[in-house]
């Protein structure tokens, strides 16, 4: 790839990854804590500390796991007890193996205040400790106390909206089909960046083909051993709550801004999941953001077009 092909700012940010086998080199199960380790350190030496008017953590408790953690970020201009804020759950990307609420922070403080929405980011639990379902089932529980809590923060339990990337995008177009089955609480909003939603095969896809093979955030041979790992315990590839663009009923889902970047693997997905939503009848707006990869949208603080899409979309939450 050419440097004039990319934003500018992401090609000055990546050129010495696309240069290396950082983006490509194979990885197992008996890597993911190196990994994880590895993103949280590169997240932290990339991004900037964001403050909010408050944040603070909660411990959701459950009968049959572990207290849930969540982080909720409350902006300037929001009260408690008078129940008039959007109320977003964040669910992080990375790949249902790595990823935190921690390395996520700055996005969702800065979601937080542009959005001037309550932000509830979920820890979710992580294959391979805890492969599918485990974090559907931890999506379920966090909306079951947002919608239950909303008004302790300043909430507006009818509009609780969700949002996510990648991994976490999955989750909430999940979240949103479970919903329509009354298993969850109603949503009024998808925030969904370049997500995988299983609306293309990877073997089918062209953005798969075009950028998945080498040099570029997201390579297949990657994406393909996160959800060897994701689904150890084995799973049926038509449930929805695994590859929710496979529904065959995709009718009556909530409105939705869908997310993808010119140069990412999963952009044909994304595509597809847009069509698809739109075919069935429901509101979708789809966005390709050019020059981009995967995972912009974490670095906003570094490319100045990430920030003019999350003030973007700030302003569309507050229309709503």
């Amino acid at each position: 790839m050419s440097n004039e092909e990319f934003d500018p700012e992401v090609y000055e940010f990546y050129k010495a990854a696309l240069k290396g086998p950082g983006f490509d080199a194979p990885f197992t199960v008996n890597d993911i804590n190196w990994l994880r380790e590895d993103e949280v350190k590169r997240h932290a030496a990339n991004t900037d500390p964001y403050e909010v008017l408050q944040t603070y953590e909660k411990f959701i408790p459950r009968d049959d796991a572990d207290p849930l953690m969540v982080r909720i970020y409350i902006p300037d201009g929001v009260k408690r007890k008078e129940k008039s804020a959007p109320v977003i759950l964040y669910f992080h990307g990375g790949g249902f193996v790595m990823g935190c609420v921690e390395d996520h922070d700055p996005l969702c403080g800065k979601l937080a205040d542009s959005c001037g929405a309550v932000v509830i980011s979920v820890e979710y639990r992580l294959a391979p400790e805890y492969p599918f379902p485990a974090c559907i089932d931890d999506a379920v529980c966090a909306a079951n106390w947002a919608y239950e809590h909303a008004a302790d923060f300043g909430g507006d339990r009818e509009k609780l909206m969700a949002g996510g990337d990648s991994s976490g995008a999955n989750i909430c177009a999940a979240l949103a089909l479970l919903a329509k089955e009354g298993k969850a609480p109603e949503l009024s909003y998808l925030i969904l960046f370049y997500g995988v939603y299983g609306s293309v095969d990877l073997k089918e896809s062209e953005s798969a083909k075009k950028y998945g093979q080498g040099g570029f955030v997201l390579p297949v041979n990657a994406m393909n051993e996160m959800m060897k790992i994701y689904t150890a315990d084995g799973a049926d590839p038509d449930d929805i709550r695994l590859n929710p663009g496979r529904a065959e009923d995709l009718t009556g889902f909530p409105p939705s801004l869908i997310v993808t970047a010119e140069f990412d693997t999963l952009r044909s997905d994304s595509e597809e999941f847009a069509k698809r939503l739109r075919n069935a009848g429901n509101d979708v707006e789809y966005i390709m953001m050019d020059g981009m990869m995967h995972g912009f949208i974490l670095y906003w603080q570094r490319f100045h077009r990430a920030k003019e899409l999350i003030e973007e979309i700030g302003d569309k939450v507050k229309a709503l």
